[in-house]
């Protein structure tokens, strides 16, 4: 019976621990209380997924990575496509790194897209440290590193599965 009771509370304990510091669920359309269409395609709005909140301890950041991060108290979600000491600048259909053409998978919706100021139409440095995230669908008008600039570390809150 002892035994039954100690397996019982080390199973929550680990399970606590795993929803807290490693992996806690996120649905989409429940970041910042908007509609949550500014990562489609790759999360669709009120999709469920998971953050892991250890990967970044263990690894570092990498292009394409989504990430969600803390900015001005609200909880954003965004993908990772400049990285610390990059020149970044962001034209009609086109996003440089280092004067260089950066090309993903993503076929974004380029609809829209001047909003915001940072590295748009002339380049800019991304600090030590920081990363420069922009949304999938950048015709939503979702905040993302053109409007408040790039991303600190210290506020990046994990990885997206």
């Amino acid at each position: 019976m002892f035994k039954k009771i100690i397996l019982a509370v080390l199973f929550v304990a680990v399970s606590v621990f795993i929803y807290f510091f490693i992996a806690s669920p996120y649905r989409i359309s429940g970041i910042n209380g908007e509609k949550g269409n500014c990562m489609e395609p790759a999360i669709k709005d009120g999709q469920l997924y998971f953050v892991n909140h250890l990967h970044y301890k263990l690894s570092t950041y990498k292009m394409g990575d989504i990430i969600i991060f803390r900015h001005e108290d609200k909880i954003w979600v965004s993908k990772i496509v400049g990285l610390e000491n990059q020149e970044i600048k962001i034209t009609d259909n086109t996003i440089s790194l280092d004067n260089k053409i950066y090309s993903d998978s993503i076929q974004r919706n380029w609809q829209d897209w001047r909003y915001g100021h940072y590295g748009i139409e002339s380049p800019a440095k991304i600090p030590s440290r920081h990363v420069y995230v922009l949304s999938d669908n950048l015709s939503a008008h979702h905040d993302d590193s053109r409007v408040f600039g790039p991303i600190s570390y210290d506020n990046i809150l994990g990885k997206v599965w």
